[in-house]
């Protein structure tokens, strides 16, 4: 594959979520996102985050709709995932924060994978899983 062809990095997610402002929250006040910008959309509202080299794109539901509960039974990305240099400092902050850990894995782990690093879920605002973790 040629260099111009290849794919050099991701340049954003776009997630789609059941409160705007609750979801803006969560990843500005917990993981330090930075406020890009928020607009209308077409009959929406999004916003545009940054973490580090990613970007997040933030969509609210189209108004009059209803979207449906999270759940593992859908097709699509099964969660995001931070890498965050001390996992117990970023959980106590993050549980200050009133963040929670996520019911299906309520402590942090570690993965039967080798080298892996330590692991936790934690309930993002529609329910969905994000994951957070030390280095490898």
């Amino acid at each position: 594959m040629s260099g111009e062809a290849s794919v050099c990095r991701v340049h954003h997610v776009a997630l789609q979520t059941a409160n705007l402002d609750q979801t803006v929250k969560f990843y500005t006040e917990l993981f330090g996102a930075e406020l890009l910008s928020r607009r209308p959309f077409k009959r929406r509202e999004m916003a545009w985050l940054k973490l580090g080299d990613l970007r997040l794109e933030l969509f609210s539901t189209r108004s009059g709709e209803r979207l449906h509960d999270w759940n593992d039974f859908i097709p699509g990305p099964v969660h995001l995932a931070f890498e965050v240099a001390d996992l117990d400092a970023f959980l106590n902050r993050a549980k200050s924060l009133g963040a929670q850990l996520h019911p299906s894995h309520p402590e942090p782990f570690t993965p039967p994978v080798p080298s892996a690093g330590r692991i936790a879920y934690l309930l993002g605002p529609d329910g969905e899983e994000v994951e957070v973790r030390e280095p490898d």
